[in-house]
C-alpha cells in the first residue's frame, strides 16, 4: 500500500474527525487476494482468520473471493455469517468451546469444528448425536518444538489443542457421530523465513502422517495454519505467495497429502491498513525526546504485548510544510496513565511537533480489536474504508457517552 496514493483521502478525513482512525485500502486488499487465488494450487485452500480484522466490508471480499473465513467465537461467527459467508466456508477454531457455542456451530451447519480437548471431541459427539447428524471435526495437537516462544505458543505450554500423547490416544470408536477430516497445527507466527516455515510445516506434516496412522484417520486435511509475517522492521521482505505455494506443493507431494489448509492473518489483510493519530504533546525527559499522542495502546495494542512496533512516519498538519530531511529518534506514546502505553521509538523528522500526525502501517491487522479501548474513556478511533474511489465510515468516532452507563 502506497501512502502517497492515499494522501489526499487522509487530510479529508483528518479535517472531517480530528481524532484517531484507522484507513483501510480495498483496493489493495482485493488485489493481493486475487493474487494469491490466481497463484494457489488447487488442492490448497486458503482462509482468513477473522480475528486479525473483522470489519465486514472486509469480510465481505473474502466472501466475494471465495476464501474461507475462520471464527474463534460466537461474536466472530455472527459476524461472519451476518457478512454473507456460507456455512461450508466457516470454520471453527479457538480453545474455548462450550457445549453451548458447540451446539450454535451444529446449528449453523459450520463446515468444520477445530476439536482442541477431549471434552471438545466428546461434547461434539453428544451434540451431533442429539441433532441426528455426522459433524466434521479437526483435531488440534500440540508438539514440543526447538526455539523458543511465540504468541501462539512455540514450545511454550499453551492452551491450544491437545498433546501428541493425548491425541495418539484417542479412540475414534468412541465417538462415531464424529468424522475426523485432519488435524491442525499452529505455533508460530509472523515469520519472515520461507525457509524456517518450510522445516516447521514440514516437521508438522512428518508427525501428523504418524499420528493419524496411530489413530487410524483418513487423513484428507492438514491445517498447517498460518505464521506467514509481514515487514515490520526496516529492512524486511515479504515472502512472495508464489514461493509460499511452491513449498506448499512440494510438502503436498512428498507427504501424500490429500489438500493442505491455510489460515491466512496478517499476511492477508495487513499491509492494506493504517492507523493515524496526532501529535498532542512533545518534550525532553532526561534527555529522551517524546511526542505524546491522542491514541495509544487503547487503539493499537500490539507493541505492548509483542514488543515490536508498526512501522511509523509523519504526516505534517501543515500542508505546505515540506518533509525534513535531518531526524532524530522520538519515543512515541499514547494517552493512557501508564508507562505501557508506549508506540515504540522512531527515527523521524526532527521538527516534527505538535498538531502534526503520525501514520503507522501495516495495521490492517490486529488493530483496533486487539486493543484495550475504554480504559481512560478516550474516544474510540474510527474505521475508514477506500474502495472503487469511494471513501466510506463503517464506524465514527465513539465518545465515552455512547457506551458509559
Amino acid at each position: 500500500m502506497k501512502i502517497a496514493n492515499h494522501i489526499d483521502n487522509l487530510r479529508k478525513t483528518i479535517k472531517r474527525l480530528d481524532s484517531s482512525f484507522f484507513y483501510y485500502d480495498l483496493d489493495f486488499l482485493e488485489s493481493h487476494l486475487s493474487e494469491m487465488n490466481n497463484l494457489r494450487d488447487q488442492d490448497i485452500k486458503l482462509w482468513f482468520a477473522c480475528k486479525a480484522n473483522p470489519l465486514s466490508s472486509i469480510l465481505k471480499l473474502f466472501r466475494n473471493l471465495h476464501f474461507g473465513v475462520d471464527v474463534a467465537s460466537l461474536g466472530e461467527l455472527e459476524q461472519v455469517t451476518r457478512s454473507g459467508l456460507k456455512p461450508q466456508d466457516i470454520i471453527s477454531t479457538g480453545p474455548s468451546k462450550s457445549k453451548k457455542y458447540i451446539r450454535s456451530l451444529l446449528e449453523n451447519e459450520i463446515n468444520c469444528v477445530v476439536i482442541e480437548s477431549e471434552y471438545q471431541l466428546k461434547w461434539l459427539n453428544e451434540i451431533a448425536k442429539d441433532m441426528g447428524i455426522k459433524a466434521k471435526c479437526l483435531l488440534r495437537a500440540q508438539f514440543e518444538w526447538e526455539g523458543g516462544s511465540s504468541v501462539l505458543g512455540g514450545n511454550d505450554v499453551t492452551c491450544f489443542g491437545m498433546d501428541r500423547e493425548t491425541v495418539s490416544a484417542i479412540d475414534l470408536k468412541e465417538y462415531p457421530e464424529v468424522e475426523v477430516i485432519g488435524f491442525h497445527v499452529f505455533q508460530w507466527g509472523n515469520i519472515l523465513d520461507l525457509k524456517r516455515l518450510e522445516t516447521i510445516w514440514d516437521k508438522i506434516c512428518l508427525q501428523i502422517k504418524e499420528i493419524a496412522s496411530q489413530v487410524n484417520v483418513d487423513l484428507k486435511v492438514i491445517d498447517l495454519g498460518g505464521g506467514i509475517g509481514i515487514p515490520y522492521e526496516k529492512g524486511e521482505q515479504r515472502v512472495p505467495f508464489d514461493k509460499i505455494n511452491e513449498v506448499l506443493v512440494s510438502l503436498k507431494k512428498k507427504h501424500k497429502l490429500q489438500k493442505i489448509w491455510m489460515e491466512l492473518g496478517r499476511y492477508a489483510v495487513g499491509e492494506c491498513g493504517l492507523y493515524l493519530s496526532q501529535v498532542i504533546d512533545r518534550k525532553k525527559t532526561r534527555g529522551v525526546d517524546i511526542l505524546v499522542l491522542d491514541g495509544g495502546i487503547n487503539h493499537i495494542a500490539r507493541p505492548a504485548l509483542t514488543g515490536q512496533s508498526f512501522p511509523c512516519e509523519v504526516l505534517y498538519h501543515d500542508e505546505s510544510k515540506e518533509n525534513n530531511s535531518k531526524t532524530k529518534n522520538f519515543q512515541v506514546h499514547g494517552p493512557l496513565c501508564t508507562s505501557l502505553d508506549k508506540l515504540g521509538t522512531f527515527e523521524l523528522p526532527e521538527d516534527v511537533d505538535y498538531g502534526d500526525w503520525l501514520i503507522f502501517k501495516n495495521s490492517g491487522a490486529y488493530g483496533f480489536t486487539e486493543a484495550m479501548p475504554f480504559f481512560l474513556c478516550h474516544n474510540l478511533p474510527a474505521e475508514i474504508v477506500s474502495y472503487k474511489g469511494d471513501l466510506m465510515t463503517p464506524r465514527t468516532i465513539k465518545t465515552s457517552t455512547d457506551w458509559l452507563v
